[in-house]
């Protein structure tokens, strides 16, 4: 079984390689994924020799791409490649280990900035920079030219996608922020993509989009008025239904694209969402179901405190893609999700008894070193 340790270059740039590697050994892991697309963050480095708190350049790739096999949009390579190409130090000093390429896709506020025409717009039209939106080419162009770029020019056994489809609203943004209380109806309203390649596409499906966003703006306008909560459920509303069903096919088609053009000899995966529990993914574009098909596996965070609501999350998941998706599962061994080695061993053997494909860890940088020690007693 592939166990494996999420991971980021410069903690590897600073640990050095040989050391990170070593440590994992010993507790059992012999996978690194490695992230290779990444975005913006503010991190709290427990055993990092120096720079305790870390700033990662937002939308950037930490690997060398090839210019050649990009159309408009153009990847941001991190400063440190440079000096350090993770993935060649892993294949050079940690040659025992699988390496897999862990991509964030359309989450991308740089790239985003630099191409609003591209990102996805609210029911005002007001651009959501961190998002780009799946529906418009030349964002499926870069993210599959991205992934193929990974998996021609490196030697990985898989490739992970984060953010295959669209943001919701709440990301965690820089000094995201609001003085007004946000319902899940309005957050849900707020997220939803209407730029004009959407409208058009969603159109020729029989949608009517265009009066889907009216009606958007003027419930939105009522609640940023005096607080009117919206009428309509845009999660269970039919019409609302439709339109999250044609994003599940957009976002599943893209992932289609991906995986006929990457390298046939690395494995695709995709995490599909970003929300906790798992059963939000809609919001994103994201359907079980549809992405297990499409991709080689799912990779599923199980975020949640405590073994009650982590086995939860996990069997709802697997109602939700069906019987035959293959499921690899990511857990954090630390703070708030588990608290000790005894709560690591209960979540690593529940993932195990659900038929779990990979069982990974979220993330080395981030955990006390302790949280090896809770790894390599559930696994021995």
């Amino acid at each position: 079984m592939r166990k494996a340790m999420y991971t980021y270059a410069w903690d590897l740039h600073e640990e050095g390689v040989e050391t990170v590697a070593s440590r994992l050994r010993d507790a059992g892991i012999n996978t690194f994924n490695l992230a290779t697309s990444y975005h913006a963050g503010k991190f709290l480095r427990p055993h990092a020799p120096r720079r305790k708190v870390y700033f990662p350049e937002d939308g950037s790739v930490y690997f060398r791409p090839d210019p050649s096999v990009y159309g408009r949009i153009k990847p941001r390579v991190a400063s440190m490649v440079d000096e350090f190409d993770a993935l060649r130090e892993l294949e050079t000093h940690a040659p025992d280990f699988d390496r897999v390429g862990w991509t964030v896709g359309l989450h991308n506020t740089p790239l985003g900035m630099a191409h609003p025409d591209i990102t996805a717009k609210n029911a005002f039209g007001d651009p959501l920079f961190n998002s780009l939106c799946p529906s418009q080419p030349d964002v499926r162009e870069y993210l599959v030219s991205l992934c193929a770029d990974l998996g021609n020019n490196y030697a990985l056994s898989e490739l992970v996608i984060e953010t295959p489809g669209w943001q919701a609203y709440r990301h965690g943004h820089h000094h995201e922020f609001e003085l007004v209380e946000l319902s899940d109806k309005v957050e849900t309203m707020l997220g939803i993509c209407f730029c004009d390649v959407c409208r058009v596409n969603a159109k020729k499906c029989g949608i009517d989009a265009d009066g889907l966003a009216q009606n958007t703006r003027n419930e939105l306008e009522l609640f940023f008025a005096d607080g009117t909560e919206p009428t309509i459920d845009p999660k269970n509303d039919p019409e609302w239904r439709a339109l999250h069903a044609w994003r599940a096919e957009v976002v599943a088609n893209l992932v289609r694209e991906v995986r006929a053009t990457l390298n046939p000899e690395v494995s695709l995966a995709i995490v599909p969402t970003v929300q906790s529990p798992n059963d939000l993914c809609w919001s994103e574009g994201s359907d079980l179901s549809l992405l297990a098909d499409a991709a080689d596996r799912l990779e599923i965070p199980v975020y949640q405190t405590g073994l009650r609501a982590m086995t939860a999350d996990v069997e709802n998941v697997r109602a939700s893609a069906g019987a035959d998706a293959k499921i690899g599962y990511i857990l954090r061994p630390t703070y708030p999700n588990i608290a000790n080695a005894e709560q690591t061993r209960e979540a690593v053997k529940m993932v195990k008894g659900a038929g779990a494909e990979t069982i990974s860890f979220y993330n080395y940088g981030h955990m006390r070193l302790q949280s090896l020690d809770w790894i390599k007693a559930a696994f021995t």
